[in-house]
């Protein structure tokens, strides 16, 4: 994101055919590598020219050219095996370096393997005023994380408060005369454009820019009044002496309650189950994220439609029922912990809902409560209570009972004591 260098690479090529039988074929794969690499006046930048091992092998000397003049000679030694090698690297580049850069091999004949298109801007948008002024090291072959591809930096907002979305010229740079659109997803929002403004449908009289800074290279976006519809990405786009760039993008993030206070809740299933015996006592969790101070927040607690316990102002309510059986760890609000805690439960069990308001905004997090008997209820329960027997007709029955005899285990017969089959049992 900000510190990081933009680099937009276009590969054309190669395309490896399936088999490669020879030296000659494989070199021929690797030829025609095209880039385009964009950096900005005061950068490192790396241009690659990539080898495979068999063209390392078969290299006898890598040549770069700036159009027709060669700028620089790599000596390689056979079977060194120098993969990847031939890299040629500009140092506080400038605008006038932009051009054609062309790196070819000379071995068995020569083989033309890179062909890069640099693009040198006078300037760069960063998200930090620290970053203003800092060269980047440009390297456009090396890998790129999804998060650095789509960032997700940018500030946590309350609905109906306000927000700064940053964005200065590096190096720093008047803007006064420049050409700036704000954008939220493909929709531009702010225009300045020759000392006049337009504001997009929906942020009319809710968007600015600090004009007395414009001089500084500062282009951030105020926005007010957040609503729901406007958490997202933004980027600033800026256009200037046939030049235009674009910044990583900034993204304004929603504060949201959860059960459990971990980076990664898309794990979390929804409504969250606790389950817990009965007589006890039982967490009912609820935090904010990002960890932020809930002490001035209105906090209500539902089971149903039933608010049973409600903190507002530093003052607590408890609902019909739950008098001195409800509370919060109200040292733990300034973390953002708004759990209840709820005591000597029986029949407590259901659905429970957190509901956090903070001014326009309001949070909600759902928990299911089981209630679970003792284990040695569990146990007579399993034993004894397994539900109402099917009604069976007559014939069923008696279908039953015979079946029941004929596979009966025979036991024998005990001295002084016979069976019979519709008396009790008789002592003799």
């Amino acid at each position: 994101m900000a510190g990081n260098k933009t680099v937009d690479t276009e590969k054309l090529g190669p395309v490896f055919p399936e088999s490669t039988p020879s030296v000659s074929s494989r070199l021929k794969a690797f030829r025609r590598q095209f880039h385009t690499v964009r950096a900005t006046a005061g950068d490192t930048v790396h241009l690659p020219c990539r080898l495979s091992p068999e063209a390392s092998t078969a290299a006898r000397e890598l040549r770069w050219f700036r159009g027709t003049d060669c700028i620089e000679v790599f000596q390689v030694t056979v079977g060194s095996g120098c993969e990847g090698s031939g890299k040629l690297t500009l140092r506080d580049v400038k605008v006038t370096d932009s051009g054609q850069y062309r790196c070819e091999m000379l071995g068995e004949k020569k083989e033309e393997m890179s062909v890069i298109h640099l693009h040198v801007s006078e300037f760069k948008l960063v998200s930090r005023s620290e970053d203003v002024g800092k060269p980047s090291h440009v390297e456009p072959l090396k890998p790129t994380s999804k998060q650095q591809s789509s960032p997700d930096f940018g500030p946590h907002v309350f609905c109906g408060h306000d927000v700064t979305l940053p964005c200065y010229l590096s190096p720093e740079t008047s803007a006064v005369a420049m050409e700036i659109r704000w954008f939220k997803g493909t929709d531009c929002i702010y225009l300045y454009l020759n000392g006049q403004v337009t504001e997009g449908r929906g942020y009319e009289g809710r968007v600015s820019m600090f004009t007395d800074e414009l001089q500084r290279g500062n282009m951030s976006l105020s926005l007010r009044d957040v609503q729901r519809s406007d958490y997202g990405e933004y980027r600033c786009e800026v256009t200037h002496g046939g030049h235009r760039v674009k910044n990583d993008g900034v993204r304004i993030k929603e504060f949201k309650l959860f059960s459990l206070p971990e980076n990664n809740h898309s794990l979390i299933p929804q409504p969250f189950a606790v389950h817990a015996g009965t007589g006890n006592d039982v967490l009912l969790p609820g935090f904010l994220s990002p960890k932020t101070c809930a002490v001035a927040m209105e906090i209500r607690w539902f089971k149903g439609t039933d608010c049973l316990y409600l903190y507002q102002n530093g003052q607590v309510t408890e609902g019909r029922g739950y008098e001195g059986r409800v509370s919060m760890l109200t040292d733990e609000l300034e973390n953002g912990n708004v759990s209840l805690k709820l005591t000597d439960y029986h029949s407590d069990g259901g659905e429970y809902r957190c509901e956090v308001t903070y001014g326009k905004h309001k949070m909600e997090n759902n928990i299911h409560l089981h209630i679970e008997a003792p284990a040695c209820f569990r146990e007579v329960s399993r034993r004894f209570n397994k539900g109402p027997k099917p009604v069976k007709t007559p014939k069923e029955r008696k279908r039953r009972a015979s079946d029941s005899s004929d596979h009966r285990p025979k036991e024998p017969e005990k001295p002084g004591r016979r069976w019979s089959n519709d008396m009790p049992l008789l002592d003799m």
